[in-house]
């Protein structure tokens, strides 16, 4: 299957359709069930409203979770919301962690806007405003099956909230013909608007290149509409040097009829994250990776210059890492052009100034000859035995040689075999990655529990597809190697609980080595170019001329590799606990550890999963 994604996305790529400018249909009456769930909302909320802030200031907000699998949408009270509350954040140092309210207006409202203030502790110690970045939750048009699910509905369209964006207007939404519009850009500097939620025989490609797409580069003034309830999402990057304690500042929500002054307070805890470690070892790193697109060689191809190019490539890159996503997989070197390997070698360049994970790579050098040698391999010889082009050997082993040189070090390089082979095709790779493991390299391959029996003895990592389980782990684990997870789900469902969830403390509870899913960004903006497959877009970002626009769901992401550095932390600092041999000590260690391995990480509440970490790791940390 992710072959065929594959292709289509490399045949769209260079956006070889001229792509047709569309008219945005002005906005059409509500029908008459929205009016009358608008009126029901209007009543709720005053009535709710004794302090009469809706009628003085023109608007009310309530403070709702930011990673929930609450699907908020205009017309959806937030009932998990605290009316005129406080936004509150609870952060480690170095730590991103985000925080949400809804806003909900009497009457249309035109240019919003939102100021922060610094942050103060009692001692004086601050944190500056450009630490909080504010974005909008977009809502807009996606197949049926949307949150909760990567297969699609193609006849089905649904509004759902997943864009972070500054500029609300980058994207227009039709609610009539439920459609969306992207504002691209010409060099002159004029704009207009594209269609991108046509079927796969009509999509005009999307990918930031041939077409111009930026978003504003801080929020910009938005609107609100009468009874209607619109999302603005905070995320606190609290600074490594932060001192520790509880520190107040402001949210102005600004409107021309009045100004909201909203709380702020962000806890920042007395210590910093370790890297995810896994739960059966402390001492092997829990891996976050995914498959995606991010090839300079490809920007480069369809136009963009080489400063656009890598501008482009290291903003996608540092916002991997804000995004915990510290290993993305690096496309191989795979021919024997000197420049197509200088821009391999550039690429990783940019790769370490964006301060990704350069001890253990994945895909960055090639882990098979081309296929048409695999599939038809010298018959006259055993497999084991079958040459290997002379060419691909000198490539492979002359490129680790070079990425060696460039890092001065020898990373662990897991190169990737022939995507969801055959057996016959597994058993295929065996000279080849004999070779590899000669040469001091590993071997990754998507996978399931068929090849223990025909490939599991040189297999170094495997990434099984649609399932994971601790049984499975114990299995490969026993002859030393490592297992992850992609397509449990794909990428796609907005839901950021979800996504939280499945890549982080289940996996992570199941004794996985990390996750590699596919992928960070598939169809780019049009979810409805998978109909004739019955796939949505894979999408945890999309892609801009300058980086990509985040989302919910890849917010959700990040907690997930938080929730996992959170336990690490428990698990190293329970360790060390129970290594003083204090009787007292020991106890409060084993009982952290007890707590931990009975989480229900399928249904726990996620959020006080965090808590309750926090207030164990705060207990073992005070231990003498």
């Amino acid at each position: 299957m992710k072959r065929i994604k594959e292709v289509m996305i490399a045949a769209a790529f260079c956006g070889l359709v001229a792509a047709a400018r569309e008219p945005v249909p002005s906005a059409a009456p509500m029908d008459s069930a929205a009016e009358a769930q608008k009126a029901a909302l209007l009543q709720r909320v005053a009535q709710e409203d004794a302090e009469g802030r809706l009628r003085s200031r023109g608007f009310v907000y309530y403070i709702v979770p930011p990673v929930s699998n609450v699907m908020r949408t205009a017309l959806a009270y937030p009932q998990d919301g605290t009316r005129e509350g406080a936004l509150q954040v609870v952060a480690a140092q170095g730590e991103f962690e985000p925080a949400s309210l809804v806003l909900f207006a009497e009457q249309d409202v035109e240019s919003v806007t939102v100021k922060t203030s610094d942050l103060a502790d009692s001692h004086g110690h601050t944190i500056p405003a450009r630490h909080v970045d504010a974005k909008i939750v977009k809502i807009w048009v996606q197949t049926g099956c949307a949150w909760y699910s990567y297969f699609s509905d193609s006849a089905g369209r649904t509004l759902v909230p997943e864009l972070l964006l500054n500029d609300e207007n980058l994207v227009k939404v039709d609610t009539t013909e439920m459609n969306n519009y992207l504002r691209t850009e010409k060099a002159d500097g004029s704009s207009g608007y594209l269609l991108i939620s046509s079927p796969i025989d009509y999509n005009i490609p999307v990918q930031g290149i041939s077409e111009r797409i930026f978003d504003a580069k801080e929020l910009r003034p938005f609107t609100l509409k009468r009874g209607e309830f619109k999302q603005l999402w905070f995320t606190m990057e609290v600074p490594e040097t932060a001192e520790a304690g509880l520190y107040h500042g402001t949210v102005s929500i600004i409107a021309p009829s009045g100004t909201a002054t909203v709380p702020l307070q962000v806890n920042v805890l007395p210590f910093r994250l370790p890297k995810p470690m896994t739960n059966y070892d402390l001492s092997r790193e829990f891996h976050v990776s995914t498959y995606n697109d991010n090839k300079l060689s490809k920007y480069l191809q369809c136009g963009m210059s080489q400063e656009d190019a890598e501008k482009r490539l290291l903003n996608q890159y540092i916002s991997y890492r804000k995004h915990n996503l510290t290993a993305p997989m690096l496309a191989p070197y795979a021919n024997v052009s000197e420049s197509e390997k200088a821009l391999c070698l550039r690429q990783l360049e940019i790769y370490r100034e964006a301060g990704l994970d350069t001890d253990t790579l994945f895909d960055a050098v090639r882990g098979i000859p081309d296929y048409a040698y695999l599939d038809h391999p010298d018959r006259s010889k055993p497999i084991a035995e079958q040459n290997l082009p002379d060419q691909w050997e000198e490539l492979t082993s002359g490129y680790f040689a070079d990425i060696q040189r460039l890092l001065g070090k020898k990373p662990v390089i897991y190169c990737f075999g022939w995507d969801e082979p055959g057996m016959r095709l597994l058993r295929n790779q065996r000279a080849a990655w004999k070779y590899l493991h000669e040469n001091g390299l590993k071997v990754c391959s998507t996978g399931h529990s068929e090849h223990l029996l025909h490939a599991g003895f040189n297999e170094d990592f495997v990434d099984y597809g649609g399932t994971y389980s601790a049984e499975s782990a114990r299995l490969w684990h026993a002859f030393g190697a490592r297992i992850s997870s992609y397509a449990s789900p794909h990428t796609g469902p907005e839901n950021p609980d979800f996504v939280r969830r499945t890549h982080g403390m289940d996996l992570y509870l199941a004794d996985n080595d990390g996750t590699i899913n596919y992928m960070a960004a598939g169809d780019q903006w049009n979810d409805f170019g998978g109909a004739n497959y019955n796939y949505r877009s894979f999408n945890h970002v999309y892609p801009t001329t300058d980086g990509h626009v985040d989302t919910i769901e890849f917010e959700g992401f990040r907690e997930a590799i938080d929730d996992v550095k959170y336990a690490t932390l428990l698990r190293q600092l329970a360790k060390k606990a129970i290594e003083t041999q204090k009787t007292d000590n020991v106890y409060k260690g084993k009982a952290a550890l007890q707590w931990l391995i009975q989480v229900d990480s399928p249904s726990c509440d996620l959020n006080a999963l965090r808590l309750e970490m926090i207030r164990y790791i705060l207990e073992l940390r005070g231990l003498e």
